[in-house]
């Protein structure tokens, strides 16, 4: 932990996607916001060219030389990634020594996009660059695309960075357009809960990758000219699916029908139908389990266990549901008691997770940002 008075933080939030699940890297439309729950960076200059990390989550520290970072592996990675991006701009003279942390990490809230800019924000205060929203997105696409190799898009980084506390974000992935669909005046009937099934994610480990592929060779297959399925017309896919292989048709039906769904849920949300809402979510989910065919049992029991209890009007998985986190839209009267039914009935199925799954209501919260402190 760094024993500095004065030190900077860098504080990014994690993020929550209701609606748009797995359409990002196809160019589809996303809705969401982020929440107070975040990656903190705690950091100083350093006098080399190069970091040191620390962690409250790994006994080692982390340490990477400007000129030579090493193979993207270990818990620095993003830090790495960091400073690969920023110097694929312009060269970094000054390091960072810090002590980094996080509430939910690897629980699919985002925390890999919410570390990666944290890094940024970071190594751009301390070399004096200024990051407008639009470079900051494109430097951590950068991290996960081209240092990491991972072929995810941007929604998570453009919501956090876009974020607002007074509305939620919408997001046209594939013109890289933000527009904000302000809260309705019913908002306080509602409610974020955000239920961590203690069994983390990590997109490297999982399937998203093949799931990606499958996607752009449906959009191939449509037209030859495509290379995602934001390309095609739904109408064109909607008359000619059954020319694509079953598992290929399944994906692009997630597609075309989650975008819609996304359409949809912003007229739902400005009308405060938060029933209409949370039916979208349950749909996205399901969506999610039978025509994408990401999710882990745990991970789906828990989202199953959610939109059940009574009080939520719909819940879905965050991330690709190989683990982490639901997400449930929730009457504002019955959070307490969703909370606790939700974790009693789940820890009955999988009581190994006893003391580590969680449920809290969420806030929605602004973007990222450096305060003066100390950590």
């Amino acid at each position: 932990m760094l024993n500095v008075p004065n030190c900077r933080v860098a504080v990014a939030p994690y993020r929550i996607a209701p609606l748009g699940a797995h359409v990002d890297h196809q160019g589809g439309l996303v809705l969401g916001a982020s929440i107070d729950d975040y990656s903190i960076l705690a950091f100083e200059p350093e006098a080399k060219k190069g970091l040191t990390l620390r962690t409250d989550r790994f006994e080692h520290a982390v340490t990477a030389d400007f000129e030579s970072l090493g193979s993207p592996i270990g818990w620095g990675r993003y830090a790495k990634g960091a400073i690969y991006a920023l110097q694929q701009q312009r060269p970094l003279l000054i390091g960072i020594r810090g002590f980094v942390t996080g509430g939910l990490i690897g629980a699919g809230l985002s925390s890999s996009a919410s570390v990666g800019l944290a890094y940024l924000l970071a190594l751009a205060a301390v070399n004096e660059i200024l990051l407008t929203n639009e470079e900051l997105v494109e430097l951590d696409r950068v991290i996960e695309n081209e240092y990491l190799g991972l072929n995810n898009g941007v929604q998570d980084q453009t919501m956090i960075t876009y974020a607002r506390a007074d509305s939620l974000v919408y997001q046209d992935t594939g013109r890289r357009q933000v527009t904000y669909v302000p809260h309705p005046s019913n908002l306080n009937e509602a409610a974020w809960l955000v239920v961590y099934s203690g069994f983390n994610r990590e997109l490297t480990a999982s399937g998203f990758n093949d799931r990606v592929a499958q996607c752009r060779e449906a959009a191939r297959l449509l037209d030859p000219a495509a290379k995602i399925l934001s390309s095609i017309p739904a109408a064109d896919f909607f008359a000619r699916r059954q020319e694509l292989p079953e598992v290929l048709g399944r994906r692009a039906a997630h597609y075309f029908t989650e975008v819609a769904r996304v359409a949809e849920g912003v007229e739902r949300w400005r009308a405060g139908d938060w029933p209409g809402f949370g039916r979208l979510m349950n749909q996205s989910c399901h969506s999610s389990i039978t025509q994408y065919e990401s999710g882990s049992r745990p991970i789906i029991d828990l989202h199953e266990i959610t939109s059940a209890q009574p009080g939520v009007w719909g819940s879905r998985f965050c991330g690709g549901g190989y683990g982490g986190c639901v997400v449930a839209l929730v009457e504002r009267n019955q959070v307490e008691e969703a909370e606790e039914a939700i974790l009693e009935r789940f820890l009955a199925q999988y009581p190994e997770t006893e003391g580590i799954a969680t449920a809290r209501e969420v806030q929605m919260e602004g973007g990222p940002r450096i305060v003066e402190g100390s950590y």
